[in-house]
């Protein structure tokens, strides 16, 4: 009987380590709760979900641009930095669905705080990457398009494609 109770322990122990290591990485780049700490929206084309260092961006659909493997240097109350991998399609490809996607270097700062209700979130998204030989800066706002009903990240029509 002792035997069986000390085995049923081991497996409870066991069990709840392995839900908190699995809860910690959910965390590591989830959703985060309301705090002071601000959270940037819609890094998956999802509105008012936020986000606490987000692993990725999508910008819309088909042959948008996306960016990957984000790592964040920085994540402060008044600005985050981190950079990663851009995917973009050649402009003009058309139809979208059989263009395929080249990637490059992107480094991305997030700043301008504003509030949604009592959480803190970016509201400007700064990406740098190289076009041509040059790097270039490229700015976009979290705001509601024309007859949206929940905002989205906006920027200059030619971006990413100069």
């Amino acid at each position: 009987m002792a035997r069986t109770s000390n085995i049923a322990r081991r497996l409870l122990a066991v069990g709840v380590l392995a839900g908190l290591l699995l809860s910690g990485a959910v965390i590591g780049e989830g959703t985060a709760s309301a705090s002071t700490t601000p959270v940037v929206y819609a890094a998956h084309v999802n509105g008012w979900h936020g986000y606490v260092k987000p692993g990725s961006f999508y910008f819309g659909n088909g042959g948008a641009p996306f960016i990957t493997k984000l790592t964040w240097k920085s994540w402060g109350s008044r600005s985050a930095w981190g950079t990663g991998k851009i995917w973009t399609q050649k402009a003009g490809c058309s139809p979208s669905y059989k263009c395929s996607f080249s990637s490059r270097w992107v480094g991305i700062s997030l700043t301008t705080i504003k509030k949604h209700g009592a959480q803190p979130y970016y509201d400007r998204m700064a990406v740098e990457m190289r076009v041509g030989t040059k790097m270039h800066w490229f700015v976009g706002w979290f705001k509601f398009y024309p007859g949206a009903t929940v905002p989205s990240w906006i920027f200059p029509l030619v971006w990413p494609y100069l």
